[in-house]
């Protein structure tokens, strides 16, 4: 290279270092990026980024909100089960359902908001479930809940971050709506209501908390820190679960 030309080619390398150096001096970070530990901002930025409702940032830990998002939305994918949507569409927005080749954008409408029915608990096998004193029947179908807060602002249509804990740790259903069929004669077998034995209807069927629960005590914390800052929706839409008819509902006001 000659004299003149490596002159040129420093000449140009120092004016994109400038234009670099001018970009990040000018370009103000998000708040969260300057208290936020910088082994998460990558999953935090994420997070931020494929939120697919507005957030409610006030008085909340960003850092948590961020995380809990990027958990929520793309380490799991929580609204497959606990949307209020149905088909064709279901979890996604009409006209963006990337299964039929669509551009993916989710339902911020039903976001969240429960009563995905997957059917009763165990599904009938013959002579093996339910008891053969229980005849043909299996229990009620398995609504997914609201998870959206209410207008407390705690997660879950209320619940406090330690029940929150309490729930992916153990898997107990702190709302008791399917308990255990007593015997073929309880009254909730009528009703439709309890689950015969030896499924336990203190614990939540279906859910994966056997799973979630290995998480650790940040990650869950700021699943439920995202999911206080998700709006409220009130899900009069859906069918509630058996014995349950204001269990989809929420206070938002």
């Amino acid at each position: 290279m000659s004299p003149a030309n490596f002159t040129k080619a420093a000449g140009a390398g120092a004016a994109l270092a400038i234009v670099v150096l001018m970009g990040m001096l000018l370009s103000s970070p998000p708040a969260w990026a300057q208290t936020c530990s910088p082994f998460e901002a990558s999953k935090i930025q994420i997070g931020f980024s494929i939120a697919p409702v507005p957030l409610n940032l006030v008085g909340k830990d960003q850092c948590l909100v961020g995380l809990g998002s990027y958990l929520v939305n793309a380490g799991s994918d929580c609204n497959v089960c606990h949307t209020s949507g149905g088909p064709p569409n279901f979890n996604f927005a009409a006209g963006f359902n990337p299964y039929f080749g669509e551009p993916k954008k989710t339902d911020p409408t039903t976001y969240l908001a429960g009563g995905t029915d997957f059917g009763p608990a165990v599904p009938p096998v013959p002579g093996v479930y339910p008891p053969a004193e229980y005849g043909q029947y299996v229990g009620p179908d398995i609504i997914t809940r609201n998870l959206t807060p209410d207008k407390t602002g705690r997660a879950e249509g209320g619940h406090t971050l330690d029940q929150f804990i309490e729930i992916i740790r153990t898997g107990h259903d702190l709302d008791k709506i399917h308990p255990t069929c007593k015997s073929a004669s309880d009254p909730n077998v009528a009703a439709g209501i309890c689950i015969p034995p030896p499924v336990d209807g203190n614990l939540l069927q279906v859910m994966p908390w056997p799973d979630f629960q290995n998480m650790t005590d940040r990650d869950i914390q700021a699943m439920y820190e995202y999911l206080s800052a998700i709006p409220c929706i009130n899900n009069t839409s859906s069918p509630p679960p058996a014995g349950a008819p204001n269990e989809l509902l929420n206070d938002c006001k």
